[in-house]
């Protein structure tokens, strides 16, 4: 009699799993309040590849809160690659409370240990490196929610990173015995093409912008500079009234009229007033005739000695 209720315990359990979507779900065990599974993918890699892991919760949510349960994960020397990703979907009265994470390493912590050189037994570059990460703790948040129950510890499996180098000793060149490490061979995988935060364009205009900027305060203090030690052009010879009337006289004595003449003989021996030469340049100026060019450049050429004015 005391088998048939366990017999109906476990077939409500495989209906109840039967039932749950996608297959992948597995129930807790009866009287138990969650299961677990985990799993890296790959379990062995080369140099530099991405290993996913993945941690799955089953809970009861009769028993506990999924909202409430966390996880804490560890994968050092690796480093998580764009966070931890946290998913749930129910089915029945369980969820599944999933965490992934893309894990890699590419530090000198994570480079293989030993390798043999094919050169002879000494010790080489790396084969193959075993890495057994932390626990991952699954967590139960309290009432107040500053404590934090331990639900359980699930183990990773181990995780085996491989060298990229081989020691084939077919593919070996006859370069390699010109120095250590020669022996080896790289099968590094294609790097990506290189990608840019701004274009490659507008960041040299920008800079060009930035200099010419820079250049314009000296530019501008040297023009200052020179212009300031420009010499400054000759001013123009400042004429005596006397000078400017004699240069009048000869002027119009070769391009103006009688009556132009006259004027300017009158206006030199206005400068001339107190002076006996005033006279006789009145004389020549209002006679019967127009003033004759000789008598005219014969008088301006005596006042100029006169009076010590260049010829």
């Amino acid at each position: 009699m005391r088998l048939l209720p366990a017999l109906l315990a476990a077939a409500l359990v495989l209906a109840v799993a039967g039932c749950s979507g996608d297959g992948d779900e597995q129930a807790p065990p009866p009287g138990r309040a969650l299961a677990t599974s985990r799993e890296l993918t790959p379990t062995a890699h080369l140099f530099g590849d991405v290993v996913q892991a993945r941690l799955d919760v089953i809970v009861d949510r009769d028993k506990l809160d999924p909202d409430r349960v966390s996880a804490v994960l560890d994968f050092l020397p690796y480093r998580i690659q764009g966070g931890i990703a946290r998913t749930r979907e129910d089915f029945s009265h369980f969820s599944r409370l999933r965490w992934e994470a893309t894990l890699r390493c590419i530090t000198i912590a994570c480079v293989p240990s030993r390798l043999q050189s094919v050169l002879g037994g000494q010790e080489g570059r790396g084969e193959r490196r075993t890495y057994r990460f932390k626990s991952a703790r699954v967590l139960y948040d309290g009432e107040d929610t500053t404590t934090a129950k331990s639900l359980r510890q699930v183990f990773w499996p181990p995780l085996d990173a491989i060298s990229r180098l081989s020691p084939d000793e077919a593919q070996i060149p006859s370069y390699a015995s010109l120095g250590p490490g020669g022996e080896f061979r790289a099968t590094l995988a294609p790097v990506d093409g290189p990608s840019y935060r701004v274009p490659a364009w507008f960041l040299a205009a920008a800079l060009l912008a930035a200099a010419a900027a820079l250049l314009a305060l000296p530019v501008t203090l040297v023009v200052r500079e020179l212009r300031r030690r420009r010499p400054q052009p000759e001013t123009e010879e400042r004429l005596s009234p006397l000078e400017q009337a004699l240069r009048r006289v000869e002027h119009v004595r070769d391009h103006g009229g009688a009556e132009e003449q006259r004027e300017a003989l009158e206006a030199l021996a206005f400068e001339l007033d107190g002076d006996g030469r005033a006279s006789r340049v009145r004389a020549l100026a209002w006679r019967p005739g127009a003033p004759q060019a000789e008598e005219t450049t014969a008088l301006v050429a005596e006042l100029r000695r006169a009076d010590g004015l260049p010829a």
